[in-house]
């Protein structure tokens, strides 16, 4: 059986990437930073989609646990032909006049320093095989800003750099890399909002509609598979249209 590892997928978007994968017939490594969500929601996989699963504890800011949870996943799975780099601190509200070296080291270890390391050590597997797909979740925000993110847009910006360098590194060893550049995605974080605020968020986008997890999940499918085996270096945007305004949209009323 083929073998995607996917950090942070006990639930929303992560959880909507390894589902779609196991249904696929694909095994499934999962992390989260909690041991008993990782291990719970594996067994779940297990039990829906008659395939392996296996969830991992990670602390994606300290690369001795990266290390040592790429060597478990070897040990249990054997290999690894897809990698999934989907955790990220949402770094919200992050003034720049008022960020702290914690603050940057918080948001950083996590999306650019956590991707990168566990990016190298899944490329260590895959190079055994001489194959395998490394795809990256970024963000619009890596392209055009808005207030209070610019760590997180600093670090989907190198997130986006990182990927088309590890094309041109790792291609020799039939190893791909991609990048999702995702826009809006409806999550847990919504359930909380009031129908006024989520019809003034849609306003903004030309489709008028977020994704859903299983949207990003079908366009990762595409990267981390055969489907596209000569794809590499690129990006993928899934934004209802967010890159694509000049100003923010609001429905051609302007």
């Amino acid at each position: 059986m083929p073998t995607v590892f996917i950090t942070g997928a006990t639930k929303n978007t992560g959880l909507a990437i390894a589902k779609k994968f196991a249904s696929e017939g694909f095994d499934v490594a999962i992390s989260s930073r909690r041991k008993d969500d990782a291990e719970k929601t594996a067994k779940n996989l297990e039990d829906e989609f008659k395939i392996k699963a296996r969830g991992y504890a990670l602390d994606l800011a300290n690369v001795d646990e990266i290390i040592r949870v790429f060597d478990e996943i070897k040990n249990d799975f054997g290999t690894l032909d897809t990698f999934v780099a989907n955790s990220a601190n949402l770094g919200v509200d992050y003034d720049i006049l008022t960020v702290t070296s914690k603050d940057y080291d918080d948001l950083m270890d996590v999306n650019l320093k956590g991707t990168y390391f566990c990016s190298q050590r899944a490329a260590l597997i895959m190079k055994e095989n001489q194959k395998g797909s490394i795809v990256l979740i970024s963000s619009v925000h890596a392209h055009e800003s808005i207030w209070g993110r610019s760590l997180y847009t600093a670090s989907k910006g190198g997130i986006n750099a990182l990927s088309r360098s590890m094309a041109i590194e790792l291609g020799p060893y039939g190893i791909r890399s991609n990048v999702i550049i995702a826009g809006a995605i409806k999550t847990d974080r919504w359930d909380d909002l009031t129908d006024e605020q989520i019809a003034k968020r849609r306003a903004n986008w030309p489709l008028g509609l977020e994704s859903t997890g299983e949207d990003i999940a079908n366009g990762v499918f595409y990267l981390g598979t055969d489907l596209s085996k000569t794809v590499t270096g690129t990006e993928l945007t899934i934004d209802s249209g967010v890159l694509v305004s000049l100003l923010p949209f609001d429905g051609g009323k302007r």
